[in-house]
C-alpha cells in the first residue's frame, strides 16, 4: 500500500498533463499513487495514463468532488491535491510529510507557489481577505524573500495541499470552484503550515481560461456570498457583503462588457438564493473562530492595490 495518494483533478488538459505526471514521477520521494480525476474532457486527454489510476467523469464535476471522489478512491495514509497544470520540484513530498508525520497538530501541509520559471513567488500560503476571497501572501517577489523554515499560514492553495486521508473533512461541492480553500481552512481546527523546502511551478487558471472571464466572474461572485453567510458572525457578514459589491463593481467597470455584467448578477442571484440555508450551517462560537482568520479591510485594500500595479 502506498504512503501517499497524489490526486489530480484534470479538465483538457492535454497540453499540460503529461508534464505534470512526468515532473510527480520523477520528483516524488515517497512510495505513492498517482490518481487522475477527469471531469468531462474532450481532448483524450484521461487515455493511455500508464502507471496512473483514471476517474473518468462524462459530467464535469467541478475541482471539490472531483478532489472528493480522488480522496475516496485513494489507498494511502496521506492524500496530496495537485493542480493538473503545475510541476512539481524535486523532492517536494518529503519536507511536507515530515511535518505531518511528526506533528500531529497540523493538518493541512503546503509549500510554495512559484511561477514556471521557479524565480518569483505566487504564494506563501493563503491569505483571506474580508469578502473570503483569497489571495497569494508574498505575491510577486523573488523567491529568495520566501521563509527560510516552516510557518503557519491561514490557507493552503489547491494546487498543492496534502492531509491525512484519515482526517480529510472534504471540500464543499456546493463550492463548485473558486473558494473551496477558504471554505476548509474557516472550517479547519488544526493547524495550516507551509514549508519552503517544498514548491510547485504554477500556471494559473489553465482549466478556467483567461482572468477576465465569465467563468472567474460568476463562481467568485456566488460563492464569496455563500462563504460568508457560513462563516461570519453578522457584522463581518455585513461588512463582506459590502466589500463583494465594492469588488465585483469595480472588476464590471474594469472590463465594461455586457457578458461580464451577467456573469456577476449571476453569481449574485445564485449566491443569494444560498444565504438561509448557508446561515444554518455554523455555530455562533465556530463563526467567531473562523472571522478571525481574516485579514483586516485595510490590509487587505492595500494588497489588492499592490497586486492591481502588479499584474497591470
Amino acid at each position: 500500500m502506498p504512503e501517499l495518494s497524489v490526486v489530480l483533478v484534470n479538465h483538457n488538459g492535454a497540453d499540460c498533463l503529461p508534464a505534470t505526471l512526468a515532473a510527480l514521477r520523477a520528483g516524488t520521494r515517497a512510495e505513492h499513487e498517482i490518481i487522475v480525476v477527469d471531469s468531462a474532457s474532450t481532448d483524450g486527454s484521461w487515455r493511455d495514463l500508464d502507471g496512473v489510476r483514471v476517474l473518468r467523469h462524462e459530467k464535469n464535476v467541478g475541482f471539490s468532488a472531483g478532489c472528493n471522489r480522488g480522496a475516496e478512491a485513494a489507498t494511502g495514509e496521506y492524500v496530496a491535491f495537485i493542480n493538473f497544470d503545475a510541476s512539481v520540484e524535486d523532492g517536494w513530498d518529503e519536507p511536507l510529510l515530515n511535518l505531518l508525520r511528526e506533528d500531529p497538530g497540523i493538518a493541512v501541509a503546503t509549500g510554495l507557489l512559484v511561477t514556471p520559471d521557479g524565480a518569483t513567488l505566487e504564494a506563501v500560503g493563503l491569505e483571506i481577505a474580508p469578502n473570503t476571497a483569497t489571495y497569494g501572501r508574498m505575491e510577486g517577489l523573488p523567491r529568495a524573500a520566501a521563509p527560510a523554515g516552516p510557518v503557519d499560514v491561514v490557507a493552503a492553495s489547491g494546487a498543492l495541499t496534502v492531509v491525512r486521508r484519515s482526517e480529510f473533512l472534504g471540500f464543499d461541492e456546493l463550492i463548485w470552484m473558486y473558494g473551496e480553500e477558504a471554505d476548509y481552512a474557516l472550517r479547519l481546527s488544526g493547524r495550516v503550515v507551509l514549508h519552503p523546502g517544498s514548491a510547485i511551478r504554477h500556471e494559473n487558471g489553465h482549466a478556467s481560461g483567461p482572468r477576465q472571464s465569465e467563468t472567474r466572474l460568476y463562481w467568485p461572485s456566488r460563492n464569496r456570498l455563500i462563504l460568508a453567510a457560513r462563516h461570519l458572525p453578522p457584522w463581518p457578514f455585513a461588512v463582506s457583503v459590502a466589500a463583494s459589491a465594492a469588488f465585483d463593481l469595480a472588476s464590471l467597470l474594469q472590463v465594461r462588457r455586457a457578458w461580464a455584467a451577467r456573469a456577476i448578477l449571476r453569481g449574485w442571484r445564485d449566491g443569494l438564493a444560498l444565504v438561509a440555508a448557508a446561515r444554518r450551517d455554523r455555530t455562533p462560537a465556530q463563526r467567531a473562530a473562523a472571522a478571525r482568520k481574516l485579514v483586516g479591510l485595510r490590509t487587505a485594500m492595500h494588497e489588492q492595490r499592490r497586486l492591481e500595479r502588479l499584474r497591470a
